[in-house]
């Protein structure tokens, strides 16, 4: 508990010591950030022995158990395709089992560590082949270290913001108070480019976003949640590793049927990831029948804004948020910043905002039933390969995804109809030979001899001798280490057979 306190502090400093540009640009926060992953504890994926619990849900929860320990003893031994299976396998069990996730607590506890457990595992064992564009920093870090109190109001944006709520009428109640006045001011002296940048960044999802949100009955102004969340860059990343345009966390993006795996990320996908953010949305405001509290649940939790709710008696948002001591403070800024870019984004002329946004994003979508190179697919569509890459960003790797019959690779518009058929009929693309492990490692950002030693199957002090490493701080980032072989293991004794019989066949151990 001291060192994940210690080491968390370290990470702030980190933050407050050099700016958050020189720190990408180093790998400082890659590395510190890392640093801090390597020390937590998973939980522990243990079925509870609780007999208010069905014994039909632990059986389940048994299933999935084992296969997640299957697959993390795959991991762990280099098979890696073989343990997403069983990881999947596991995740899917719950998600199409006849409980609801959301209401069955003990269930949903249990998701939600089986996510972190797997996740964990991935980030020693797994390093897939990304693509070369980088994650960005989501905005929401940002704001939510932002603190709106010391922020003074403009009087005359007070005047213009009055006028405009009289003249126009806005898909979701727009309450004029201090934190929304804050941060429009905080929007429009602080980060008046930072804004600016992510309502013309909008442009190319709009009539996207415009449909699905109708399609799903939803007010168009929450369009705006993605401007705090990631100002619409697909390929925001959190602190908390939320990613893509909506800043889906893994388990809610399973939860609402993207896929998340070592090949490909679909919260990165502008579609797919709004088609799931509509209906998170709308499965938000069916609880708590308020857009605040909808936007404050999508920021924190349902579970969180449930229990605030149930303990304090109050059902309003800006009641809430006088618990000082309860209500998260990101929570606290993160409705205002959106309440204030519904106001600046439907009248942007009025504020000195761009009105020219980008266009649309365009795209046709061809059905790619086998895995293919997109090297491949960008030579037979006679386009450039970085352009699939950009049109394809929930790809980790440069192919299309294996074990997926009904992805749809996303294609320029106005590509000849012969050569999309031509697509269509690409042989599948043999896995990548894997290569060959010649008994040495470059140390990478965020690298442990603890990490290293547990993926190749060695010892700490084995790392140690074999490098002159006195000091596990000692190591540095490009440093070529010895890794010794795995040893096998020793040869298991005959087992002694008693006077009482014959020895049986010994039964497979219960979870």
């Amino acid at each position: 508990m001291r060192q994940n306190r210690f080491l968390n502090a370290l990470v702030v400093l980190v933050f407050l010591w050099l700016p958050a540009r020189a720190l990408c640009q180093s790998g400082v926060i890659i590395a510190a950030l890392a640093l801090r992953d390597r020390a937590y504890t998973a939980p522990d994926l243990s079925v509870v022995e609780d007999p208010n619990i069905p014994q039909e849900m632990r059986d389940l929860m048994r299933i999935c158990q084992n296969y997640y320990l299957q697959g993390s003893d795959l991991l762990k031994s280099g098979a890696a395709d073989e343990a997403r299976l069983n990881f999947d396998r596991a995740v899917d069990i719950l998600i199409r089992s006849r409980w609801d996730l959301v209401s069955t607590p003990p269930l949903n506890q249990f998701f939600r560590d089986l996510i972190l457990r797997i996740q964990r595992e991935e980030s020693l064992y797994l390093r897939p082949d990304e693509l070369p564009e980088q994650p960005e920093e989501a905005v929401l870090d940002t704001l939510e270290e932002v603190d709106l109190i010391p922020i003074q109001v403009d009087p005359s944006l007070q005047d213009v913001v009055e006028a405009d709520l009289l003249t126009t009428r806005y898909d979701i109640p727009i309450m004029l108070n201090d934190s929304v006045l804050k941060s429009l001011n905080y929007w429009l002296d602080k980060q008046k480019d930072l804004f600016a940048g992510g309502l013309m960044r909008s442009g190319r999802y709009r009539e996207m976003i415009r449909e699905i949100f109708r399609a799903e009955s939803l007010p168009l102004d929450l369009m705006y949640l993605a401007q705090v969340e990631s100002l619409f860059k697909t390929n925001a990343v959190s602190r908390a590793l939320a990613r893509g345009m909506w800043q889906f966390g893994r388990a809610t993006a399973i939860r609402y049927g993207l896929k998340v795996d070592r090949h490909i990320d679909e919260r990165l996908d502008p579609e797919k990831s709004t088609r799931a953010a509509a209906r998170y949305l709308k499965d938000l405001y069916a609880m708590f029948q308020d857009w605040n509290l909808v936007l404050a649940a999508y920021n924190c939790g349902e579970g969180k804004v449930l229990q605030l709710i149930k303990s304090s008696g109050l059902n309003d948002f800006w009641d809430l948020t006088g618990l000082r001591r309860n209500f998260p403070k990101e929570t606290r800024n993160h409705v205002p910043m959106i309440l204030s870019s519904v106001i600046l984004g439907r009248n942007p002329d009025k504020y000195g905002l761009p009105v020219e946004l980008d266009p649309q994003l365009q795209y046709d979508r061809i059905k790619v039933p086998r895995r293919i190179s997109l090297a491949a697919a960008a030579k037979t569509l006679d386009v450039e390969v970085d352009a699939l890459k950009r049109l394809n960003p929930a790809l980790k790797t440069a192919y299309t995804p294996a074990n997926y019959p009904d992805y749809e690779l996303n294609v320029p518009i106005a590509i000849e109809p012969a050569r999309l058929e031509q697509l269509a009929l690409l042989p599948p693309t043999r896995d990548p030979a894997p290569q060959i492990f010649d008994g040495r490692y470059k140390v990478r950002p965020g690298d442990t001899l603890w990490a290293i030693a547990s993926r190749y199957g060695t010892t700490v002090a084995a790392l140690q001798e074999a490098n002159d490493i006195r000091s596990p701080k000692s190591l540095r980032v490009g440093t070529l280490l010895e890794v010794p072989a795995k040893k096998s293991p020793p040869a298991a004794r005959p087992a002694q057979t008693q006077a009482k019989g014959p020895q049986t066949a010994a039964s497979p151990a219960k979870p």
